[in-house]
């Protein structure tokens, strides 16, 4: 099992909030289905899952739980036409941050959604207080996970975050986020991090749906 191949039960978890929004009955793209974790708890939801996934042994053990996995990178790989407008959710669960070029990847995702489907991302916040105070003392070291993860690429706080969706042709429909560690429990930094989100927040949440004037322009 890789590091990035585990599922979160914790009720505030980034894992829990996804799997509460996508619900029953949907069909999702879930883009770096690692071994297939989200996939099958969404495939016991009687969700149809079609995952994309760079490690091979990975795709093959997400292939249990979804309806078809495609190898390769995200970044340049191609679903076939059949999927045109066909996705009411596109994950992007911790995977745009491992990307060189994430707004073309979100723009290019879009064909794959359905005019009334939502993309879901999730993105760990670089400016929160503890990395923060960690650049304040000169401490810039990549760890093997985390914020600071040595596969991170790219780096989001709130209102780049925000900007990336903006500028990917997306309108956001709600924001929220997952607390950092505390000693009196997830639940609290989760109430008292949505008031300062750029500070308190580990990770931001994001759903997001096309934008209306990005639509009609493309229409035209």
């Amino acid at each position: 099992m890789g590091k990035y191949d585990y599922l979160n039960p914790d009720t505030y978890s980034m894992h829990a909030k996804i799997l509460e929004c996508v619900g029953n009955n949907k069909k999702v793209l879930d883009v770096g289905c690692a071994e297939g974790n989200l996939a099958n708890v969404m495939f016991s939801h009687e969700c149809e899952v079609v995952g994309i996934e760079i490690d091979e042994k990975s795709a093959q053990n997400a292939k249990k739980f979804c309806k078809e996995v495609v190898v390769g990178d995200v970044e340049s790989t191609e679903l076939p036409n059949k999927y045109h407008d066909y996705f009411d959710y596109i994950l992007f669960a911790d995977i745009l941050e491992h990307l060189k070029e994430p707004l073309v990847v979100l723009k290019r995702s879009k064909k794959y959604l359905k005019d009334d489907g939502f993309v879901i991302i999730s993105l760990p916040n670089i400016s929160n207080w503890r990395m923060r105070l960690k650049f304040l003392l000169g401490k810039f070291e990549y760890q093997n996970t985390g914020v600071l993860d040595i596969g991170h690429i790219r780096f989001f706080n709130e209102k780049s975050a925000k900007k990336l969706l903006k500028d990917a042709g997306f309108e956001i429909v709600r924001m929220d986020i997952t607390g950092l560690d505390s000693p009196v429990g997830t639940k609290f930094f989760q109430l008292i991090g949505t008031q300062l989100p750029n500070l308190l927040a580990y990770q931001f949440l994001i759903i997001a749906k096309k934008s209306y004037t990005e639509s009609k322009l493309e229409e035209k």
